[in-house]
């Protein structure tokens, strides 16, 4: 089996960009939540109580008190699961093994500085470019907090859509004086 692991766990974080509160920030590098993604070329450390890595399947799943840190963002999760195809090895970089979704089981929670997201599940996909994180969704910076059920985060615009479930209604709390 080839040294998948590592590569794995690199591109997957790299990947996986979750700019979710303060996108604008994010995309110039200085948001809460530029630390893991968003191009940064710090190192990634993901601890779990266990990894399998199912070549075959084009799958490797970290599972057991998930936390992957980088600079200083922060995601904790159950499981994360990434799923890849196979890439032609000898085509170089573009034609090595390509990450087609990430998949987080929670309770999932995103910690950067002063900012936190929080649901019960995340999924990122890289062919639609977006983050998607459903399950009693939590954005928090400071006491500034806004609810719902499901969260959409369209990457390549930069927008973030919260929106709420068959029995809420989207809830913000905004308190004044506290980080927008």
């Amino acid at each position: 089996m080839r040294t998948l692991v590592p590569a794995l766990a690199l591109t997957a974080l790299v990947l996986f960009a979750p700019p979710i509160l303060a996108p604008a920030a994010a995309q110039q590098g200085t948001g809460a939540f530029s630390g893991l993604g968003s191009g940064s070329q710090e190192p990634i450390r993901i601890d779990a109580d266990r990894l399998d890595v199912f070549e075959r399947e084009g799958r490797a799943v970290y599972a057991g008190n998930v936390v992957a840190v980088q600079g200083d963002t922060t995601m904790r999760c159950s499981t994360l699961s990434i799923y890849f195809t196979r890439g032609d090895a000898e085509a170089g970089a573009e034609g090595g093994d390509q990450i087609d979704r990430i998949e987080c089981d929670g309770p999932v929670t995103i910690l950067s500085q002063d900012q936190v997201a929080t649901g019960n599940r995340a999924v990122y996909e890289r062919l639609q470019a977006r983050v998607v994180l459903t399950g009693d969704v939590a954005l928090s910076q400071g006491q500034n907090v806004t609810r719902g059920e499901r969260l959409v985060y369209d990457i390549d615009a930069g927008v973030a859509n919260i929106e709420a479930g068959a029995q809420q209604r989207v809830r913000g709390l905004f308190v004044p004086g506290q980080s927008q």
